[in-house]
């Protein structure tokens, strides 16, 4: 059995979402960068998950570079999963060192792909403007993001930039300040499929709160989907937690180790 899981947004929580749905509870740092405190889990959701990776195979699922993924001390002090898929799909990581079959495996598919992050940031610079464009990202060859200012983006850009790359074969989403630009066969699922097979996992739980997550929760045997995340509003009928906020990741956890043990229950 095995729990895949987005980490921001889902399982932890910037300060920026930390006042969402939360009662006063016990909160922790859980990450820091440039010696300031950046996310956060409550108390008890990090004695769940302590608990569910003794209890089945955890892993992190994030689109995160392997740089940010980490600063998580967390996931170096207390709990180790075994495996961590970052760069959305992009790198597997096996104790901390970059798989290199699947490295090799989407090397592949990008070298064969028509369109490039070059393509895909000679597009952008050709068509925006500083007044509400702050940065162009390159992730690798992976995918490209832009940090914006989402009150002065202007929405008939944003949809003619979702329009394109849908067309040309990669996923647009819009994330707060965040907007990715990331080709099709760079997605969550199909890395987390490739560890599944691995390891002889034939049941996946799973969680995420964007739309880049709805591909885990579509082909699990069973996903949850924050209340709050932004992939609830189309698809909320795959699974929402009845939470908000830093306290959705306390009932992920807890609904998880349930469903380990309905199907425990099921195989006597």
């Amino acid at each position: 059995m095995m729990f895949s899981s987005d980490l921001d947004g889902t399982l932890i929580y910037s300060h920026r979402s930390l006042s969402r749905g939360q009662q006063d509870v016990p909160v922790r740092n859980i990450e820091r960068y440039n010696g300031r405190e950046i996310t956060f889990m409550t108390e008890k959701a990090i004695a769940l998950l302590k608990e569910l990776s003794e209890e089945m195979m955890f892993v992190p699922v994030t689109t995160r570079t392997v740089e940010q993924y980490n600063r998580i001390s967390l996931f170096w002090e207390e709990i180790r999963p075994a495996y961590a898929i970052t760069c959305n799909g992009g790198v597997v990581l096996k104790d901390g060192e970059v798989d290199l079959y699947w490295q090799d495996h989407i090397s592949a598919k990008i070298d064969r792909s028509t369109i490039s992050v070059e393509d895909v940031k000679r597009r952008i610079e050709e068509t925006s403007d500083e007044s509400w464009l702050e940065s162009i990202r390159v992730v690798d060859r992976f995918f490209v993001y832009l940090i914006i200012k989402p009150e002065l983006a202007p929405v008939e850009r944003l949809d003619d930039y979702s329009e394109w790359a849908t067309k040309h074969g990669w996923v647009f989403s819009l994330q707060g300040r965040r907007v990715y630009f990331i080709p099709t066969f760079i997605n969550k699922w199909d890395a987390v499929r490739y560890l599944a097979i691995k390891e002889g996992k034939k049941t996946v739980f799973t969680a995420g709160d964007s739309h880049l997550d709805v591909c885990l929760i579509e082909q699990s045997q069973f996903g949850l989907i924050p209340r709050h995340g932004e992939a609830a509003a189309n698809y909320g009928h795959l699974g929402l937690t009845q939470k908000e906020g830093i306290l959705a990741a306390e009932e992920i956890i807890e609904t998880m180790l349930s469903k380990r043990l309905e199907s425990d229950f099921n195989l006597r």
